[in-house]
């Protein structure tokens, strides 16, 4: 498993954090507190008031999935399981692969062998810890329009 560390930009007082809960509630905050050098702004420790106490997030955090607090203007991506910031369309050290990306199969060719050809002719899709999930959405959304002719 590999881990998205990711260097948060410094807070200000007041800036909304949030993140989905255990139970898949969503769950917001408040940064009420920022410790850290004035002279090193990339290190620093903030306070977040959440409805049930208090949380810690940090300059460099290991945001691993939906629980991990993010700035508010962070969206959840679905697909490849991870926070992306808005403002740099960054998904960690993760190229971002579409579908369109992906090549079709020839006639008569086994998911297997598909795939084989798939990851050795798209170039960082094996690196990509989303592209199981990817290649198992193009080739079921390929069946069904196969089906469906």
């Amino acid at each position: 498993m590999s881990l998205n560390l990711v260097v948060l930009d410094r807070p200000e007082l007041g800036d909304r954090y949030h993140r989905y809960a255990l139970n898949g509630l969503y769950e917001q905050s408040m940064v009420v507190s920022i410790i850290g050098p004035e002279d090193h702004p990339v290190q620093w420790t903030a306070v977040l008031l959440t409805r049930n106490g208090v949380e810690f997030v940090g300059s460099s955090a290991e945001i691993r999935g939906r629980f991990d607090w993010v700035p508010g203007s962070w969206d959840y991506d679905d697909m490849f399981k991870t926070w992306v910031n808005p403002e740099t369309d960054d998904i960690g050290d993760n190229i971002r692969f579409k579908e369109t990306d992906i090549p079709s199969p020839v006639v008569d060719e086994r998911y297997m062998t598909w795939r084989a050809r798939v990851y050795r002719d798209v170039g960082g899709l094996k690196d990509y810890e989303g592209a199981p999930q990817l290649l198992k959405t193009v080739w079921r959304s390929r069946e069904v329009a196969a089906s469906a002719k």
